[in-house]
């Protein structure tokens, strides 16, 4: 049987009676003429013997006869029950607390436990190999690498300053023993055997335990080999592929996997029982010798088919191999249901069809040009646009060069030029002059889809649109685009009409207002003076903000640097303290330490902003409260007043431009908040307002980034 069909049961015994015979001999080697060498190092408790036997030494024998031995080696099954067995047996031999086998990984260096063993009454311990870096146990590593066999009686008494032995000695009561464990020449594990009673007599007679050690190296050895083959196996049988092994000589069945049986019907024991006019029912006839004369070694049927047991036949793709093993002929072959690419194929068609109608729908002209020898294939569409029937139309493209307008034309014929094959779509926008003497507008997209040895394009394909219309439009928009433009110009003159030219009286009635008020003794006059002199405030701070909130609308970001907000607040508060000493109001800061954030002095405004509403709607002898709050990654600065509040229903609006809440005897323009939402989107902030946490009044709030 070829190898990726499993392991039948003779093939186990096999196994089985060359194991038995490999360790027949290994047992009559310790016999005759052998024993174990043994070189003591520095400290007494400690000792290192090589893994294999070394001969010219004493002649000693083994304590197991040739009938337990038979016995023994029943458990070598390649099971983990076996393997358990005979470590079960080390266990019983050595006397010991517990008895591992590790495995050594090559990539990463970690050594991991793969089998356990504990005295009846002994609990599982401390491991400390398990899942541990080679590297931690540098003198233990060391031997086994050299193959050598270690025995400490007593770890308490050991000199030896390394990382090993500490480590050890957080698991190992008294004594361990650590055995090599080799496949061929290459050690991949070793076995650990903990808190031995018999340790002394182990090391001056080691022959029993290297003689078990031995089984249970070709029963793990043998367990590997098995676990390969099963999942070789495994992963055969669920191959999405049908794989069949078939005989030539016989025309016989030899083995197929899960994936053909499942899918025709068929059991294994069917196919291999199958006569061969049967089987070529099924599955054809593709061992014949005929192929193999033709073929070769090798070949590949891209239209065949297998057929089911209820009559169903499935379309396959059979990759053949002929192979020569062990005397004999076999025939290997890997089919493929097509049946989906068979389905994608008539799909494709299906598209190809739908793209057609597609392109009729879509208005698109199809076009397609031989570059070497000018010839251009199109469809109606095409030739339509250009104002020509298709029979009428001219094949080559000198032709449609001729007609491209001449402004754009270079342009046109530079692009085609360009292409490569690491760039080969295009895409380009003309004018071109059709039979009628009309003007168009073209959308030409393509590929390059052929070059020729030099990599220059020998094969473009593409579409065009007629875009004429959407050029159109974009005139429209680009005319109206600069009226906007001059509209905004227009905003900015007569911004600086605001700040300059209407500024500049008002601010001359303010200083003449305060004079004459200085120098008026009349009452009634006074009186009047004063309400001139209200007026003009008003209609300066109106100037102000409107000419400040277009400025900012007009600004798409600020220069920022780092300033401590704590400062900025303090320097707006003191600069209206004025204004809170005329209502006789106290300002709270609940905030200490530093609070940098990467700012624009502008930020001031929105912290005037704040208090000032909160005096302009608040009481007398009230309190105004301004907190900093760390609020992941940004600084929360909030104002809290003791004023009337603001209904929630009104609170979404506040921030709108001329949009106040009604507040009865407070003037203003409406574009304060207007701003302060200005500023902190200029420094990609939010804003917002809530209720006074600590009572009555409302909370006005801004965050900015920390920095």
């Amino acid at each position: 049987m070829l190898p990726y069909s499993g392991i039948n049961v003779n093939a186990t015994l096999k196994i089985q009676l060359i194991l038995i015979f490999c360790v027949c001999i290994f047992v009559i080697y310790i016999s005759v003429n052998h024993s174990f060498n043994i070189s003591k190092i520095a400290d007494s408790t400690i000792s290192e013997s090589p893994a294999s036997l070394a001969p010219g030494i004493s002649s000693c024998s083994s304590r197991y006869e040739l009938p337990e031995i038979t016995s023994l080696l029943s458990p070598l099954s390649g099971t983990d029950e076996g393997i358990f067995d005979i470590l079960r047996l080390i266990g019983e031999l050595t006397d010991c607390t517990r008895c591992s086998v590790y495995e050594v990984q090559v990539t990463p260096k970690v050594v991991k436990r793969k089998f356990f063993w504990a005295k009846s009454g002994a609990d599982g311990g401390k491991d400390v190999f398990h899942n541990s870096n080679m590297k931690m146990f540098p003198w233990i590593f060391s031997n086994i690498k050299n193959k050598k066999s270690i025995y400490v009686h007593d770890i308490e008494s050991v000199k030896e300053e390394t990382p090993d032995i500490k480590l050890l000695q957080t698991q190992v009561n008294n004594s361990f023993v650590v055995m090599p464990l080799l496949d061929k020449s290459d050690v991949f594990g070793f076995i650990f055997i903990e808190d031995s009673q018999k340790i002394v007599s182990l090391e001056k007679e080691p022959y029993d335990l290297i003689f078990l050690s031995e089984i249970l190296r070709l029963a793990i050895v043998q367990k590997k080999f098995l676990d390969e083959i099963s999942l070789f196996k495994n992963l055969i049988n669920r191959s999405n592929d049908y794989i069949i092994v078939i005989d030539r000589n016989t025309s016989k069945v030899i083995d197929v996997n899960e994936t053909l049986c499942a899918h025709t019907g068929y059991s294994k024991s069917e196919f291999i029982s199958m006569e061969s006019e049967s089987l070529m029912d099924i599955v054809g006839n593709f061992w014949s010798g005929a192929f193999f004369e033709t073929c070769g070694s090798s070949y590949l049927d891209v239209d065949s088919s297998f057929k089911a047991k209820d009559g169903t036949k499935t379309p396959v793709e059979i990759n053949v191999t002929f192979i020569a093993h062990d005397e004999s002929e076999y025939v290997l072959a890997v089919a493929r249901n097509i049946v989906e690419r068979k389905e994608r194929e008539m799909l494709l068609q299906k598209i190809r069809d739908r793209v057609e109608l597609a392109l009729n729908g879509a208005d698109l002209g199809m076009w397609d040009w031989d570059v070497a020898t000018d010839e251009l294939v199109f469809n109606a569409r095409w030739a339509e646009m250009l104002g020509y029937h298709a029979a009428n139309l001219p094949p080559n493209f000198k032709a449609i060069v001729k007609m491209i307008h001449e402004q754009e034309r270079d342009e046109v014929i530079s692009v085609f030029r360009s292409i490569k094959q690491q760039s080969p779509f295009f895409e380009e926008e003309f004018r071109i002059n059709t039979r009628n003497n009309e003007s168009k507008w073209l959308l030409v997209r393509g590929k390059a889809t052929e070059f020729d040895g030099e990599g220059k394009v020998s094969r473009l394909t593409g579409t065009a649109m007629d875009i004429t219309e959407r050029k159109l439009s974009e005139d429209h928009l680009k005319q109206y685009a600069d009226k906007l433009q001059r509209s905004n110009e227009m905003k900015e003159l007569f911004t600086d009409i605001l700040r300059h030219d209407l500024l500049n009286p008002a601010g001359a009635i303010k200083g003449y207002t305060e004079l004459l008020l200085e120098i008026e003794n009349n009452e009634r006059k006074k009186t009047m003076l004063e309400r001139i002199q209200k007026s003009d405030d008003k209609l300066i701070d109106m100037i102000d903000t409107a000419a400040k909130f277009a400025k900012l609308e007009s600004q798409e970001e600020l220069e920022f640097s780092v300033m401590d907000l704590g400062d900025l607040l303090c320097n707006v508060t003191e600069s209206l303290r004025p204004m809170f000493e005329s209502k006789k109001m106290e300002v709270i800061m609940r905030f200490s330490g530093a609070h940098n954030s990467s700012v624009n002095h502008i930020v001031e405004e929105v912290f005037a902003n704040f208090l000032t509403n909160a005096v302009k709607y608040s009481s007398e002898n009230t309190s105004i409260f301004i907190d900093i709050f760390d609020d992941s990654g940004m600084w929360k600065v909030a104002v809290s007043d003791q004023g009337e509040g603001i209904a929630d229903a009104d609170k979404p609006y506040v921030f709108d431009r001329f949009k106040r809440v009604t507040k009865k005897g407070v003037k203003g323009t409406g574009l304060g908040l207007a701003i302060v939402k200005r500023i902190a989107e200029l420094h990609k902030g939010d804003v917002g307002v809530e209720n006074n946490p600590d009572g009555k009044g409302s909370r006005f709030w801004i965050m900015l980034k920390k920095a």
